[in-house]
């Protein structure tokens, strides 16, 4: 069904990696928050998790030669996205509350490895297709 998602709260955390000793952290942090997530989340009711996923990938030099049916050059970055979709923006505030033990592993993993962070919070979804 076509925009099911619309209305719901979603964050998404973009995190440039600049070493592989920092990807190799990353990796092991996001189990760690996955298994947490499973845990954690509610499946049911106003504070249900509806979609949750982490993606990653290289940096590219040039992502619009994608455009041309080319590979661009790769910057030697990884890129990490962690995308959660909420049921309501009280879910994810709920969220943020259950994962402040985090933090502080959080910013020591960001400090050590040089790791850049972008948030994207509370955002608001305006079309989605197949839920």
């Amino acid at each position: 069904m076509s925009n099911a998602w619309v209305g719901k709260s979603s964050v998404t955390f973009v995190f440039w990696v600049p070493t592989q000793e920092g990807v190799e952290a990353v990796r092991l942090f996001f189990e760690s928050h996955a298994n947490f997530m499973g845990i954690k989340s509610h499946q049911h009711g106003p504070l249900k998790l509806i979609h949750y996923y982490i993606s990653e990938g290289p940096e590219w030099v040039r992502d619009d030669e994608f455009f041309e049916g080319k590979w661009p050059e790769k910057t030697g970055r990884t890129i990490f996205t962690l995308n959660e979709i909420y049921e309501t923006e009280e879910g994810l505030h709920h969220h943020y509350i259950e994962s402040s033990e985090f933090v502080p592993e959080f910013e020591e993993l960001l400090t050590t490895y040089k790791i850049e962070l972008l948030t994207f919070n509370q955002l608001k979804v305006i079309h989605s297709l197949w839920d």
